[in-house]
Parts: C-alpha cells; structure tokens; sequence
C-alpha cells in the first residue's frame, strides 16, 4: 500500500488485501485503522473516506466468512454442527415446497452413535468419513449433540444396501443386542424419519440430540 501511495497508484486494492490479512490474523479492526493512518502519514496524508471505507468493508467481511465458517463447522471433529444440521434441513422443507415434492419421501436422518459412552472426537470424525464413503452427496454430515452423528440423504431404490453397507463398516449393534456381550458390534446405526411439517424440525433434531 505505501508503494501505491508513493507512486500515484490506486491504495484501495492493497488497503483491503491489508485489511484481509490483518483480520486473518485476528487483528482488531481499531488496530487495522491504525496501520492504514500511519501508512497515509508516511507519506504526508491522511486517509481519505473511501480507503477507510475499504479497510472496514474488507475486514469485516473477512471476519464474517470465518464467524460464519465456525459456526457450521465442530471444532474437534471437522463435521458440521447440530445448529448448521437444522438449518439444512429447513432450507431442504424450503425448496421440497417450493418444487411440490414431500420431503420425508425423498429423503431421510441416518444416525451413527457408538456403542461407548462417552465417544471421542476421533471416533465421530471416523464415523462420518464411512458416511461420506457410503453414501453417494449427503445433504450434511453432522455431529449430532455430543455422541452421534447423523447425515441427510436422499432415499432411493438403494438405499437399503448403502445402509447395509454403513452398518458393515462401523459395527452394528442390533436393537436386540447387549453392549455388554462379547463380539458384540460397536457402533448402532438407524435411519429416522422426517417430520411431515419443517415447523417440527427443529424440535425433531434437538430431541435426537440430546437423547
């Protein structure tokens, strides 16, 4: 930015990359209006409206793309969060309406919950990598509260198998099975389904999360 302002150039471009950079590193927006006034006095200015404009335009949405990016994403396992999961599913109520198609037809919750009580960020994280490989463009793929994961999908004439197949990966621990019994499978995997109103949805996802 100081070269383009010592030059003649156009400051805008490098005011916002070095407003970018700045929010990046998580360095308050006061801080980054600091640095674009004493780079302008550098050279005997002071910063005109629309390169402060710029510096907080570009901060902020910088600092947005990574609130918002947070907020969808579990820190320790790398899926997405309960929160993001209900918001797919209401914009899935959305356009299922919006086309005339009934959404509990077309699609449904697969949930995986190991066998243990209190599973590891590892073990969910492994659980929605089988997810992703079974299942052919899942809606989302979620941790659900603290012990499961759960994925939306669409239900076709194979569903049935790729269910299968998910349970062969992971371990299936059969309704009718006891944890506590040797070779018993680690892992309980079930599909749910939809509410027949989006109204219900939310409630729908929070009772699976905190069962």
């Amino acid at each position: 930015m100081l070269q383009a302002l010592a030059g003649g150039a156009d400051p805008l471009p490098h005011a916002a990359a070095a407003a970018r950079r700045l929010a990046e590193r998580e360095i308050p927006l006061t801080v980054a209006l600091d640095v674009l006034r004493t780079t302008y006095q550098t050279v005997g200015e002071d910063p005109s409206f629309e390169a402060i404009r710029t510096v907080c335009q570009s901060w902020t949405e910088c600092t947005l793309t990574y609130l918002h990016a947070s907020s969808c994403e579990d820190p320790g396992t790398g899926l997405a969060t309960t929160p993001h999961l209900r918001t797919r599913l209401t914009e899935l109520y959305r356009t299922a309406e919006r086309q005339g198609w009934y959404l509990p037809d077309t699609h449904t919750l697969v949930i995986t919950e190991p066998v243990t009580a209190r599973p590891c960020d590892a073990q969910l994280a492994n659980l929605g990598g089988a997810i992703r490989t079974v299942f052919r463009d899942p809606e989302v793929i979620a941790r659900l509260g603290a012990g499961r994961v759960a994925t939306i999908v669409r239900v076709d004439d194979h569903f049935g198998e790729h269910l299968g197949t998910l349970r062969s990966m992971i371990g299936y621990w059969p309704e009718s099975g006891d944890p506590g019994t040797a070779g018993t499978p680690r892992t309980k995997v079930w599909s749910e389904r939809l509410p027949t109103l989006s109204d219900w949805s939310d409630s729908f996802v929070n009772d699976l999360a905190m069962t």
